[in-house]
């Protein structure tokens, strides 16, 4: 008998090294590629976002830009590293479903007017050539890579980011070139692809499973960090045109 156990613990533990042991870890995500461009009327740029392992199935990535003001930013991070609102529900949510989306990161930052979600979009992971810096004669960009492109209206986002509930709009310098004393800034999120927040995602992607760095399985961040700059807002006239500074 106690053979028998012994020989159904070891099968046990080999099965379940071997679905542990399908995919490789996620050893590193990040932004190998940044390009700003600032018009006189929109915010424009483009990122790249690299994730190296995981799933081979996970071909897709969604990445959300949020705005938020770099006062909050702490508080913002603080939050993010709280296991409470990045855990994975038991049961993962769907758009019709009826959840309490309000205690997932996302949704607790909107509710309490921490940050705003400027877009989200969708990008195949492409196996793309390295590129050779002509500087130090590395590669800058290679692997699998997503290619997002993302356009703001400078009024609408001046808009936006004023309703956030710590922006002072009687904080500013009143001269020939007023500004606004609150700096803003971009943060960028990338979910993983079986969390409720993937909602551009192939449904059959949505329904394999996904983990973060690591073999993270519980976790619903894939990424989540600020671009690293900040926004400055200078009304030019009553006629809704807004200049941004970039520092």
């Amino acid at each position: 008998m106690n053979r028998v156990i012994f020989a159904f613990v070891l099968v046990l533990l080999s099965s379940v090294d071997a679905i542990a042991q399908r995919d490789p870890p996620v050893w590193s995500s990040y932004l190998p590629r940044i390009a700003l461009f600032d018009e006189r009327t929109s915010l424009d740029f483009e990122v790249t976002f690299n994730r190296c392992g995981g799933p081979v199935e996970q071909s897709s990535m969604q990445m959300y830009v949020l705005a938020y003001l770099d006062k909050d930013e702490k508080q913002i991070l603080e939050i993010a590293a709280n296991e409470k609102y990045v855990k994975k529900p038991k049961k993962p949510a769907t758009p019709n479903e009826a959840t309490d989306n309000e205690s997932l990161l996302i949704d607790h930052l909107v509710k309490e007017k921490l940050a705003i979600v400027l877009e989200t979009k969708v990008a195949k992971s492409m196996e793309t050539p390295p590129k050779i810096s002509t500087t130090t004669g590395r590669a800058v960009r290679g692997g699998r890579c997503s290619d997002f492109a993302f356009s703001f209206d400078n009024a609408t986002l001046f808009r936006s980011v004023g309703k956030l509930k710590n922006f002072d709009s009687l904080a500013f310098v009143d001269s020939d070139n007023r500004y606004y004393n609150d700096k803003f800034k971009l943060m960028i999120f990338v979910p993983v692809n079986d969390c409720m927040y993937a909602t551009l995602i192939p449904k059959e992607q949505r329904d394999f499973y996904d983990f973060a760095h690591f073999m993270d399985s519980e976790t619903i961040v894939q990424y989540f960090k600020p671009l690293p700059y900040r926004f400055q807002f200078k009304p030019l006239s009553s006629e809704d045109a807004v200049l941004i500074y970039i520092d």
